[in-house]
């Protein structure tokens, strides 16, 4: 690699890199110093930058950007997660780390997964849900590709858009619900 390449930026971004700028651009909106709208609007580009450069020009003008994002090393995806509703319920919501492996099982119970946001610590993300005459609901950012594998049986087991950004974690949803319901949605994310 030519020691010109690195000067411009013109380096190949990784899935890694990616995921570290857009974990920078969610902290600069819950501090208010991006809009929900250019929030979006960059998260989209910082998905589909294929350059260093592109995703140092995206957060150029955010403090602590040299440290955050050039720290370097692989980032490692947060542990596999079981959620559990059992005669009970579950909750996931504001800013939590997503798992590359999420498992959730309601009986006679219900939960929610809201990964509006959340930050991706992978890629690619499979989340197994199952319910039994109870009730889940799994909310998505637009910009997220989705492939959904569930089936609901005297049930139901929503299925959404598949397309996303490109560049943007997948996520596979898997499962099924047996007298129950797995409702799938893409929701925007709410203006502070």
């Amino acid at each position: 690699m030519s020691t010109s390449s690195r000067q411009n930026g013109s380096t190949r971004a990784g899935d890694a890199e990616r995921i570290q700028v857009a974990q920078l651009l969610t902290d600069a909106a819950s501090q208010g110093r991006l809009s929900m709208d250019e929030y979006e609007q960059r998260l989209a580009k910082a998905y589909a930058a294929t350059t260093q450069g592109e995703l140092s020009r995206l957060s150029a003008d955010l403090p602590d950007f040299a440290t955050t994002a050039n720290c370097g090393g692989i980032r490692k995806p947060a542990p596999s997660t079981l959620l559990l509703a059992i005669l009970s319920g579950f909750e996931r919501r504001g800013r939590w780390n997503v798992p590359k492996r999420l498992t959730s099982f309601a009986l006679f119970g219900g939960g929610v997964i809201d990964l509006r946001y959340a930050d991706f610590t992978s890629p690619e993300v499979d989340i197994h849900s199952i319910s039994i005459f109870g009730g889940q609901t799994i909310l998505l950012p637009p910009e997220v590709n989705v492939a959904i594998r569930g089936h609901g049986v005297m049930g139901s087991f929503d299925h959404v858009g598949e397309q996303g950004t490109p560049g943007a974690p997948c996520i596979t949803i898997r499962g099924f619900s047996l007298w129950g319901s797995v409702g799938i949605k893409r929701k925007k994310r709410k203006n502070s």
